[in-house]
């Protein structure tokens, strides 16, 4: 049977709830309301606290990520439409703001088709999604890009390989310390700031440097983890 938490560990994790809000709320959907993201946060925090049985030191990470992880599966939850879906809407708003830079107008229908490999009635009712869409450009509820056909699209051997490898990776630093992996993924991943990632941690920026420094010294101790890393960052 699992023991509660202890209280000074409760104590320094009941701040991950609003990081996390916080964060997400910069592009929150109008529809959705901060406050049934809150509730999905504070059970994911509660369940963390309950299984976590590391140093209490790596507690605040550990339930970041938990809790995070439950934000955004609730805001997928909430989104009025399905993942193919949404992957259309993202590509198409992605490619017409893309080319009206490029060409200096509005790209008609037939462009935007050519760009993403979408028959042309398909882009005119992603296009009437977007107008109505509750989310911002690339704002779906995890951020996720969506791969769409394309000329350039790797064969299946390649994606399973790339799978192969994103699972390995994943393996990798789920090996690591909780605030390690975080640190980790979140500067060369997600691409966020030493800022942003000493604010999860609720550390310093200087300490937030040397726990990713610290990820990625573990990291090169195995050559074979090293290999799969760079492979993947030199992907991206």
């Amino acid at each position: 049977m699992t023991s509660a938490p202890p209280e000074s560990q409760l104590t320094d994790t009941l701040s991950v709830v609003d990081s996390v809000l916080r964060h997400v709320g910069r592009r929150l959907p109008a529809h959705v309301a901060r406050d049934d993201l809150a509730s999905a946060g504070k059970l994911a925090l509660v369940e963390a606290l309950l299984r976590f049985t590391g140093p209490p030191t790596e507690a605040r990470a550990y339930c970041y990520a938990r809790v995070r992880g439950a934000v955004f599966d609730e805001l997928r939850r909430l989104d009025p439409l399905s993942r193919r879906t949404r992957a259309r809407v993202n590509a198409v708003a992605r490619a017409t703001s893309e080319l009206t830079g490029e060409l200096g107008r509005e790209p008609a229908d037939y462009e935007v088709a050519e760009a993403t490999g979408l028959s042309v009635a398909s882009v005119r009712e992603a296009t009437r999604l977007v107008l109505t869409d509750p989310y911002p450009l690339d704002g779906s509820a995890d951020g996720a890009a969506f791969e769409l056909p394309d000329a350039a699209a790797p064969c299946p051997a390649e994606s399973a390989a790339a799978d192969d490898t994103a699972t390995s990776l994943q393996e990798a630093l789920d090996r690591l310390l909780p605030n390690q992996a975080l640190a980790l993924r979140r500067y060369y991943l997600e691409e966020a700031t030493l800022d942003d990632i000493a604010a999860e941690l609720g550390v310093s920026r200087e300490r937030a440097r040397q726990v990713r420094e610290a990820g990625e010294k573990r990291l090169r101790a195995d050559f074979i983890v090293l290999a799969l890393w760079q492979s993947y960052l030199v992907r991206r």
